[in-house]
Parts: C-alpha cells; sequence; structure tokens
C-alpha cells in the first residue's frame, strides 16, 4: 500500500501544441464519444458539493509519452480536517473496445491516507493492488491533488485515453456527499498520447 506522505520527483513536462487545444477540448461536453483531440485537456467542475470541503472544481490530464498525470482542484483540500473522511476516485479508460475504464486510482483526502491502483471490470475491482509505479500527492496548500499512473500501469502501447473523476465525502454517513466530473458516471473525451 502507498501513503499520500511519500513524496515523488516532478519530471519534466511536456507542453508543446497541446496547450492550444486544451480550450477546444474543454468546451467539448463531458461523457461524448468526440474523438482523440489532444494531449492535454482541461475541464471544470461547478460548486455542486458545497457541503464538502472537497467540492471537485477543476481536473486537468496530461497524457503524454511518460506516465498519465492529473492534477485535481477541490475548494479547501486540508493535510487534517474535523469535516470527516472524503476520497478520491480517477478511473482510467484505455480501451474503446471494451465496456468502461480499466483503471481505478482510489485515494483518502487526508495526508497519510492509503491509495491504491486495481483493474476494473464494469466500473469494479477485478484485481489485486497493482504493483506497478504510480503515486498520489496531496498539496492541501495548493488545494490540489496530483496523480501519476505510469506507462507500465496503463499498458505501454496505450494511445489514448479518458477518465472520470469521483470525490466521496462520508462525514455524515446518512447524507453522503457525491461529487462527479460532470454527471455520474460520464468520461473526459478521449485524449491521444502527446
Amino acid at each position: 500500500m502507498h501513503t499520500t506522505d511519500g513524496r515523488t520527483t516532478p519530471r519534466r513536462r511536456r507542453r508543446g501544441i497541446a496547450a492550444l487545444a486544451a480550450g477546444a477540448v474543454a468546451a467539448t461536453a463531458l461523457g461524448t464519444a468526440a474523438p482523440a483531440a489532444a494531449e492535454r485537456g482541461s475541464y471544470t467542475d461547478p460548486a455542486d458539493a458545497t457541503a464538502s470541503l472537497n467540492d471537485l472544481r477543476r481536473v486537468t490530464v496530461a497524457h503524454n509519452d511518460g506516465p498519465l498525470r492529473l492534477r485535481v482542484r477541490v475548494t479547501d483540500l486540508r493535510a487534517t480536517s474535523d469535516g470527516g473522511p472524503a476520497g478520491l476516485s480517477v478511473w482510467v479508460d484505455t480501451d474503446r473496445s471494451t465496456r468502461g475504464p480499466d483503471l481505478r486510482l482510489g485515494t483518502g483526502l487526508q495526508s497519510g491516507t492509503d491509495y491504491q491502483l486495481v483493474r476494473t471490470t464494469g466500473w469494479k475491482p477485478s484485481s489485486e493492488v497493482l504493483t506497478c509505479p504510480y503515486s498520489v500527492r496531496l498539496r492541501p496548500v495548493k488545494d490540489v491533488v496530483d496523480l501519476r499512473i505510469s506507462r507500465p500501469c496503463l499498458g505501454g502501447d496505450t494511445d489514448e485515453v479518458r477518465v472520470a473523476v469521483l470525490m466521496d465525502d462520508r462525514f455524515d454517513p446518512s447524507h453522503p456527499v457525491r461529487d462527479w466530473l460532470g454527471a455520474r458516471r460520464s468520461s473526459t473525451p478521449w485524449l491521444d498520447r502527446g
């Protein structure tokens, strides 16, 4: 198991022409089967989970030759909180020919919580915890969670991906707060590997 206390060494970022295409990708509605558009996309989410400190606000995805990188911005990420347990799940779809995502990276949203990556079938876990390289870094000062999934985890030769993101806050178990990026189980548009 991994914990969010570990730090990872930042890798060289490639921006290229993808920055120009990001605006077009962001304008594409979530959940559509649009053709692959770019190596980077940024997607906003409205303030629709205000009962949680961790209301999703923006997800940025970078799909380059290196690891798949995601940056998830929330309203008020805290290293420790009296706001109760909250978690983040990111599903990654790597194959258009199969139904549903192929991977799920789940993490808590407080310092020291565990995180793990598993294979999925139809949105449900279908494997033990994977041992390929991946990481989660909580950055409370910036209200962001940085996630990385290595090429071996993705399948190595994956040319396109799309992601779905869910924040789940269980401070009040009788009224859990679930905040999807877009609609429930919707995914970003497909992103080409840059």
